[in-house]
């Protein structure tokens, strides 16, 4: 019905009326939000009207005035009535929509949207944020309102797969397990309920059953109140698990409150036809930015960025980085605030989607090629996904730091038959082979992998990194370092709970991420550790099991974990696992963005970490800044695929 990739594509009316379906005509009659939709789209909005308007009427008959089906209703009603002229009426129904979208008992992951469904809610939040935009720079509390709705559109497919991962994970926090499987029959409950009740308004009359129909309500109506108990109990006794899965979107006051006087936080929301950009400052001050930049163009530009930026591997024969594109992107996105990032020291950019899949230290201040004014001269550059999990990570920042310097993983052995190779001065660091050949089958995962794990590209040159950043932390290479066939998943698990972990200050993996679907029964992002020789012992410490972990980490660092192919899947994922980093107790995440040559990857993570020690006031965004510019010093490496690749995700500050 209207479904291609992106969610659903606009049609004409009079094809949505003859074309043929899979569904039986009745059922394309009580199609009412899809037809709704599609008649806006097309600018039929009459039309919209009235068949949004008995369709809400139904759901709030049905399900309630606060349920989330109604408020998606609700919301697309309220678009038909920006476009009829009915302003008022309609910010009071995207009011009302919105509360009903993202309050505790409506979590979107909670039901299993298509990428119809997906499509429609950011249409709701993205029609929204465009009406209050056309008041946010004269009206404060409008600016405020568009920045507390931008924020849910940051909430991501892979806060899904976060919540179902932190579900399963939660039975290793005490009393917290029982919680959640209440929780959870009573979300099955009220699914089985909602879809038969649903599927009562496609059935004809003779086939309908008012009574069960009835009798269902009623136990509805005694289930969701249960349910919000429930999620109640563990939003007070368990606010950070349910942060985690119940993101809430912060004020700009809230952010402000949190920075310090030379840092600036900027939030980039990119939409269909202009990009919302806000800049927050320590004194409280905010402003608004509509750039005319749309999402399409945006992703225009990171992926030309992106096809002189992932090229490692082409040495001397590596295109020029594309200036132009950079250019155009600092000065339609950031431009606007130019004295502000001259004001500070320490830029929090907010992002997600395309933009995620960019280091912004990569952006030109100026348009002149021959000497790029690189961002990251000027400032330290922290990344984060949301508003909320800054905050979140600051909250974490106050607590004792650990007491001991490096807990790290490296050179994990895929293939359990070899022994210990020696690595390549030149290699570059990448795992897109898994991404795009089929080969032999493997008893990895169900005896079914897409490649035999064991021909995962090997990473011998990372046990240099690693022991060269034992010497510079003054760590013990015995004791601190899991090298080979030791760098197993088991190994890590055992490392958290005997509670060594959570006394690192600094935890390492240099080993691959792999993305979901990489592997078959690989449904969750995840780290390849070594294999073993019990081929029932997994290999994969997958985001379930980093939920679990227990860390009070500093800096965790993804020192091989690269988004090859650049098509966001691989960003998503690393989203998910930062997340999960975060949740298990590590403040910073230190990742790359695509694959890097050893040598200048070395550079960086060392000078980084010697850069930290050496002043105990530099924060971590500075302390990578300081690296990066030791290493485009050099010729070889003046290429920004050399001394670009990593980015500090999360609390830079010390």
């Amino acid at each position: 019905f209207f479904q291609a990739e992106d969610g659903i594509r606009d049609v004409a009316v009079t094809g949505v009326q003859t074309c043929a379906l899979p569904i039986s005509p009745t059922g394309v009659q009580t199609q009412a939000l899809l037809r709704g939709y599609t008649y806006i789209k097309n600018g039929l909005n009459e039309k919209a009207l009235s068949i949004l308007e008995a369709n809400q009427r139904w759901h709030v008959a049905n399900f309630g005035e606060d349920h989330y089906f109604t408020s998606i209703n609700r919301g697309v009603l309220a678009a038909a009535l920006v476009k009829n002229g009915q302003v008022q009426k309609a910010r009071d129904e995207f009011a009302h929509a919105v509360r009903g979208m993202t309050a505790p008992e409506s979590l979107t992951g909670d039901y299993v949207e298509s990428a119809i469904q997906q499509k429609i809610r950011r249409f709701v939040l993205q029609s929204y944020l465009q009406l209050l935009a056309q008041t946010a720079q004269t009206h404060q509390e409008d600016a405020e309102l568009v920045f507390q709705v931008a924020e849910q559109l940051n909430v991501s497919k892979v806060q899904q797969a976060l919540a179902e991962a932190a579900v399963r994970s939660g039975v290793t926090a005490p009393g917290l397990s029982e919680i959640i499987r209440k929780e959870q029959d009573a979300k099955n409950e009220i699914a089985s309920l909602t879809n038969y009740i649903s599927g009562q308004g496609t059935e004809d009359d003779k086939r309908r059953n008012p009574q069960v129909i009835a009798q269902m309500r009623l136990r509805l109506t005694e289930i969701e109140k249960e349910r919000r108990e429930y999620k109640n109990q563990i939003q007070k006794t368990y606010p950070e698990y349910f942060q985690l899965i119940q993101p809430k979107s912060p004020s700009t006051q809230d952010i402000a409150k949190q920075l310090q006087p030379d840092e600036l936080f900027m939030a980039v929301i990119p939409l269909d036809d202009k990009t919302y950009v806000w800049a927050i400052n320590a004194q409280g001050q905010v402003k608004f930015n509509a750039s005319n930049l749309s999402e399409a163009e945006i992703a225009s530009l990171v992926a030309r960025l992106r096809q002189t930026l992932d090229v490692a591997d082409l040495g001397p024969r590596a295109p020029k980085f594309d200036v132009p594109a950079s250019h155009r992107l600092y000065d339609a996105l950031m431009g606007a605030f130019d004295q502000d990032l001259n004001r500070s020291k320490h830029l929090i950019v907010s992002t997600s989607g395309h933009l995620a899949q960019l280091p912004f230290a990569v952006l030109t201040r100026k348009p002149d090629a021959a000497q790029p004014a690189w961002l990251i001269r000027d400032l330290a550059i922290s990344h984060v996904p949301t508003a909320n999990g800054w905050l979140a990570l600051k909250r974490l920042s106050k607590q004792k730091a650990a007491t001991e310097p490096l807990l790290a993983w490296g050179d994990p052995s895929f293939d359990p038959n070899t022994v210990a190779q020696v690595g390549n001065a030149n290699a570059v660091r990448s795992v897109a082979v898994t991404r795009s050949v089929d080969g032999p089958k493997s008893n990895i995962m169900d005896a079914a992998s897409y490649v035999a794990y064991s021909k995962i590209p090997p990473l011998p040159e990372t046990r240099d990194e690693v022991m060269l950043l034992a010497k510079i932390l003054d760590a013990n290479p015995k004791q601190d370092l899991v090298l080979g066939h030791d760098a197993t998943r088991a190994s890590v698990l055992k490392h958290s709970a005997s509670g060594q972990m959570a006394k690192k200050r600094v935890v390492v993996f240099a080993t691959h991420g792999l993305l979901a679907g990489d592997l078959p029964q690989l449904n969750q992002p995840a780290l390849a550790m070594a294999a073993t020789k019990d081929v029932q012992e997994s290999p994969l410490l997958t985001l379930e099991d980093v939920l679990g972990l227990r860390l009070n980490a500093d800096w965790v660092v993804l020192s091989a974990c690269n988004t090859a192919g650049a098509d966001g899947k691989a960003e998503e994922a690393l989203s998910g696992l930062a997340r999960g980093f975060f949740y298990a107790g590590g403040r910073s995440l230190l990742v790359t963005h695509w694959a890097v040559e050893t040598v200048s990857a070395m550079n960086l993570t060392t000078h980084t970490f010697a850069a930290y020690k050496e002043n105990p006031q530099i924060r971590r965004a500075e302390a990578l800044r300081l690296a990066m510019l030791d290493t485009m010093k050099k010729p070889e490496f003046a290429h920004p695929t050399y001394w670009a690749p990593y980015a500090l995700v999360g609390e830079g500050g010390r």
